[in-house]
C-alpha cells in the first residue's frame, strides 16, 4: 500500500517538473522529495519519471498514474474539509435570562435563526423580572434593563436605549381626555412596578408627575401591560412594545429618559464558542428590531 505523502510529493514534481521546485512548494528539502518519489516508484514497481539534466518528465506509466493520484488528492482534501467542518459545528447548552417581553420580542426570533446555523446548540430561556446571579452560574447570558450592572465579575455590553412613553387604553383616553402636560397625568389612575426597578425613569416620574395616583403595582411588565389593556390605568411602556399592542395609545411624546438595555455575561461564558454564537445572534436581532421606523401617528389619542 502506498503512502499518501509519497503520492503528494509525486504530484508536486509532476506539476513543477523538478524536485527543487516541488521542495519549495511543499516546504521540505529537495532530498526528501527525491526520496519520496523513489519510494513510490518502488512501491508501484515502475518508474514514474524520466530523469534528465533539464528536470523530471512523466513516463507513460507516470501519465497513467497522474489522474488517479489527482483523484486521491481530491478525496483527501474533501475528507479534510469535512472533518474541519464537523469540528466547527457548535453544540452545547446555553442558559439565557431576561424579562418576558424581551424574550418574546428578541430572544425567541433570534433563536429561530440560530437553529438554522447551529442546530445542535440548545438554549434554555429563564424569564424573570429579577436578576439571576451569573457569577454563581445561574445563567450564562442575561438581558437586563435599567442601570448598568456593576458587579466586577460580569462582562457588560450596552445593547440599546429604548424610548419610553405613557400609554393607556383608547377607551380610557375617551373617558378621561388626553392630557396636555405631564402634570395632567395626575388625573389618570396609574399602573407601575412594585419596586424601584425603573431607575432613572422612576425618578423622572416622581419629579414630573409628583401626584401620580397608583392604583395597581406589579413586579412583571407583562402584568402591567395586561392592566393597561384592561383599562385599569396608564403606565410607562417601551414604545417598541406599546406601539404594537392593539387598542393602546400614546398619551404624549416619549419622556426624556430612556430605558437602557444591557447584555450581561461572564468572561468564562463568553469564551465558549456556543455561548458566543448565541450572543452574536441576539445582538443582531436587537439591532434589526431597533432599525424599525417610527411608530404610526395613529397611535396617539
Amino acid at each position: 500500500m502506498f503512502d499518501w505523502n509519497d503520492l503528494r510529493h509525486f504530484l508536486a514534481v509532476a506539476r513543477s517538473g523538478s524536485t527543487l521546485a516541488a521542495s519549495r512548494t511543499l516546504r521540505v528539502s529537495q532530498a526528501t522529495v527525491s526520496r519520496r518519489v523513489s519510494t513510490l516508484e518502488e512501491t508501484l514497481g515502475t518508474p514514474l519519471f524520466a530523469r534528465s539534466a533539464s528536470g523530471y518528465e512523466l513516463t507513460s506509466r507516470g501519465r497513467a498514474v497522474l489522474p488517479l493520484a489527482e483523484a486521491v488528492e481530491a478525496a483527501v482534501i474533501g475528507f479534510d474539509e469535512a472533518v474541519k467542518a464537523e469540528t466547527r459545528r457548535l453544540s452545547g447548552k446555553v442558559m439565557l435570562t431576561t424579562v418576558e417581553s424581551a424574550a418574546n420580542s428578541w430572544i425567541i426570533p433570534a433563536l429561530a435563526q440560530l437553529r438554522e446555523v447551529h442546530p445542535e446548540i440548545s438554549v434554555e430561556i429563564v424569564t424573570s423580572d429579577l436578576p439571576l446571579d451569573l457569577a454563581r452560574g445561574d445563567a450564562d447570558v442575561a438581558i437586563r434593563f435599567g442601570r448598568k450592572p456593576t458587579q466586577e465579575s460580569l462582562v457588560v455590553r450596552h445593547l440599546t436605549d429604548l424610548e419610553e412613553c405613557f400609554y393607556a387604553s383608547r377607551e380610557m383616553v375617551t373617558r378621561l381626555g388626553r392630557p396636555c402636560t405631564h402634570a395632567e397625568l395626575a388625573s389618570y389612575p396609574m399602573v407601575g412596578y412594585s419596586d424601584e426597578r425603573l431607575g432613572d425613569i422612576g425618578e423622572w416620574i416622581a419629579a414630573n408627575v409628583p401626584n401620580a395616583r397608583y392604583v395597581q403595582r406589579a413586579n412583571a411588565l407583562s402584568s402591567i401591560v395586561a392592566a393597561v389593556r384592561a383599562g385599569v390605568g396608564a403606565a410607562v411602556l417601551p414604545t417598541i412594545m406599546g406601539d404594537d399592542i392593539r387598542n393602546l395609545v400614546r398619551l404624549m411624546p416619549p419622556i426624556p429618559p430612556k430605558s437602557t438595555c444591557w447584555l450581561v455575561t461572564t468572561d468564562a461564558a463568553r469564551r465558549q464558542p456556543h455561548v458566543r454564537a448565541v450572543i452574536d445572534c441576539v445582538v443582531a436581532q436587537v439591532e434589526a428590531t431597533m432599525r424599525r421606523g417610527p411608530a404610526d401617528e395613529a397611535r396617539y389619542a
